[in-house]
């Protein structure tokens, strides 16, 4: 595939952050792809570089891709790698690694005149599969919002098509609202960062709600945290809860949180180094899914450790937080192989790229984080149109 030209332009995500896009012009046309943003990131996430800087690096970078002729996606990506010579990409920016190998996904489709999920299934000889959505209905912690915990998630039914539980979560959130609005005298229909309502409820009010209004919908939480351990004193401070727990007081808590209120996804309940006790609450709830984020970021020596330490049953896979689709690859094969669900999640700087559908069903994920509303329908509605070309 021979590319004609390739540029860099500066956009900005759902919330006002600048980000990069890539657009590759090939001979049977153009393709976009841009790079999300994270608020809550892991210490050891891949190098994001501030805009000007990669703006720099681009033009610097742009001779060995422009006028070139690449075979496939892990031909570019290694090309990205060596160009930039570090772990992590804090060379070139994994901002710019990432838009880049997103575009290149969809130049090589293009090029093909198939689906982007469908190049990356064929490519990586991976079985395509429509994920079950999990959805942020209840926003805190650092997206911004009333309560300690991150996120309070609704989880689609594996027997209901992505179409149908997307229905039920909708549902279930705008009646969210409406009870909202008559349990929390603050409550004013506001949405954090991610479209997730805003409370300032304490935690078991918030579940309460939830339990009442889900129906047959799974229960999930993303703690996050990192965003409120106190590393200096080995101690979980809760602001909102008033409480501050030792590492096994939280386990208990976490622990006895989950069992009394019938909770099925529990994601980053500890500090991102801890993965002994992810270990201990994996091994107490083996019927639940325990979900690292923080704790891999998308990086296969972290997930080593946590298959060696038996630290979970499933993991979050942001692509952004490595820095290639090829590097993305071989963390979702490597957690395939050892029985670890994968769950591709959006972040919470988004843009209206449509991407993430297809690397989760192209790379067979059984999960997909992609909240519910305002702008994360982009997401949504993708997986509808995938969804319906699957069934023909």
């Amino acid at each position: 595939m021979l590319v004609k030209d390739i540029k860099f332009r500066e956009i900005y995500s759902h919330n006002l952050f600048p980000t990069v896009e890539i657009e590759i012009e090939i001979l049977k046309g153009k393709v976009r792809a841009s790079a999300p943003i994270g608020t809550s990131s892991g210490t050891f996430e891949a190098k994001y570089l501030p805009l000007s800087i990669v703006r720099k690096k681009f033009l610097e970078i742009k001779k060995f891709f422009e006028g070139k002729d690449f075979r496939s996606i892990e031909e570019v990506d290694n090309l990205l790698i060596e160009i930039d010579g570090t772990k992590n990409f804090s060379n070139i920016g994994a901002n710019l690694s990432i838009a880049i190998s997103f575009a290149f996904a969809k130049a090589f489709s293009l090029n093909e005149n198939i689906e982007v999920f469908e190049y990356i299934s064929e490519f990586y000889k991976i079985e395509p599969k429509i994920p079950r959505p999990v959805c942020n209905v209840i926003g805190g912690g650092k997206h911004f919002g009333g309560t300690d915990f991150q996120e309070f998630l609704l989880i689609g039914l594996p027997e209901k098509s992505f179409k149908e539980n997307i229905k039920l979560i909708s549902n279930c959130y705008y009646k969210i609202a409406e009870i909202l609005s008559k349990e929390d005298k603050f409550f004013s229909f506001g949405r954090n960062i991610e479209s997730a309502w805003i409370t300032f409820l304490p935690l078991k009010k918030i579940i309460e709600i939830l339990k009442k209004v889900k129906w047959e919908l799974f229960l999930g939480i993303d703690v996050a945290a990192n965003s409120f351990y106190d590393l200096k004193n080995d101690r979980y401070e809760y602001v909102k809860e008033k409480m501050s727990l030792s590492r096994t007081e939280q386990l208990i808590f976490i622990y006895n949180f989950v069992r009394e209120n019938e909770i099925y996804y529990i994601e980053d309940p500890f500090y991102e180094e801890d993965f002994v006790s992810f270990a201990a609450l994996t091994k107490r709830l083996e019927n639940k899914l325990i979900v690292g984020d923080d704790l891999y970021v998308t990086n296969v020596e972290r997930l080593k450790k946590g298959i060696e330490l038996k630290s979970t049953n499933a993991a979050i896979v942001k692509p952004n937080q490595i820095g290639t689709i090829s590097q993305t690859a071989e963390f979702v094969k490597l957690a395939k192989k050892n029985n670890i669900k994968i769950v591709f999640s959006h972040r919470s700087g988004e843009t209206e790229d449509n991407i993430l559908p297809h690397l989760a069903v192209g790379f067979g994920a059984e999960y997909a984080k992609i909240g519910i509303g305002g702008e994360r329908t982009v997401k949504v509605n993708e997986f509808l149109r995938i969804e319906e070309i699957m069934e023909q």
